[in-house]
């Protein structure tokens, strides 16, 4: 579920930056935080979600439009466990929040791990949710190391095909040539369904609605991807 984003929705609030909840069979997880903590908790209120229901946070960078979400949670989840890249938790800034480093992917739940991190700058680290049946979902922030490199960092780590791939691919001035190598890196990878938001850009949604319907999940705030 897209919590944060700025692809519109009517009935949601919208602003630059990320925040995706995900739920698995045990555990709900949320990646990243968006760039307002009064957006996030508006929206959470309107998409029915208690924050009492999230188990832990990971934040893909230190960027602001990802982690200013935080002080709101600090607030009402005290405690909170949050996964961050090594190195950056001084840099958020954030207190009140169980704050957890990591250097190289982990598992941090009954299949789901963290993927982390790659080089920037910034660094970056991604979520990825083992489905059965599926695949990978891999959930990422900006893409500053490069979406296909994390895609690929994910599969080699956890030895499983990657299915889906949301969240910011960082290609908003990517040339045409350079959204088509990268949407044909993706699927030679073996990802199967592609959802660009927030700073993918409009050239690289455009292209995968034209030419690879079959591969593009149109997505905004507000969206649900169920399995």
């Amino acid at each position: 579920m897209v919590v944060v984003d700025n692809y519109p929705d009517s009935e949601l609030k919208t602003a630059w930056g990320l925040s995706i909840l995900a739920k698995t069979p045990k555990n709900t997880i949320l990646f990243d935080t968006g760039p307002d903590p009064d957006v996030l908790r508006e929206n959470l209120k309107k998409l029915g979600i208690d924050p009492n229901e999230i188990d832990f946070v990971v934040i893909s960078h230190e960027h602001g439009d990802h982690t200013n979400g935080l002080s709101y949670l600090a607030k009402v989840r005290p405690g909170l466990k949050v996964y961050v890249p090594k190195g950056v938790a001084r840099r958020i800034g954030v207190h009140g929040l169980n704050i957890i480093e990591v250097e190289k992917t982990m598992e941090v739940a009954d299949g789901v791990a963290v993927i982390g991190w790659l080089p920037g700058p910034p660094v970056e680290e991604a979520l990825a949710i083992n489905v059965e049946g599926r695949g990978l979902v891999i959930l990422v922030g900006c893409s500053h190391p490069g979406v296909a490199n994390i895609v690929a960092k994910a599969e080699t780590d956890l030895g499983v095909k990657p299915y889906l791939v949301i969240g910011g691919f960082h290609m908003g001035a990517a040339s045409e040539s350079t959204c088509r190598e990268t949407i044909k890196h993706l699927i030679e990878l073996g990802v199967e369904k592609i959802a660009p938001i927030h700073c993918s850009g409009d050239r690289i949604r455009s292209i995968l609605e034209r030419e690879y319907p079959e591969n593009w999940l149109k997505c905004h705030v507000g969206s649900i991807i169920e399995f």
